[in-house]
């Protein structure tokens, strides 16, 4: 089925679920509902730290009435 882009050429996220496949080793589903369908990304623990991390810097990013309310402690 083919789908018709949003108008902003942006997919809007309307929901997010995971789907968890195997505890050992970690292996899951990361389901993105948007608008113009359901994206699904395989993903393994290392994966999913590097969406973590991603996310985090984003959210620190935030200024303002955006700005993070929360703290990250990192190990190295």
């Amino acid at each position: 089925m083919k789908r018709k882009p949003s108008k902003s050429g942006f997919n809007k996220l309307l929901d997010v679920d995971t789907t968890l496949l195997s505890a050992e080793p970690l292996i899951g589903i990361l389901e993105l509902e948007t608008d113009t369908g359901t994206i699904e990304l395989a993903m393994n623990r290392t994966l999913a730290e590097q969406l973590l991390f991603a996310i985090v810097e984003f959210l620190q990013a935030g200024k303002g009435d955006d700005a993070p309310t929360f703290a990250v402690e990192r190990s190295q």
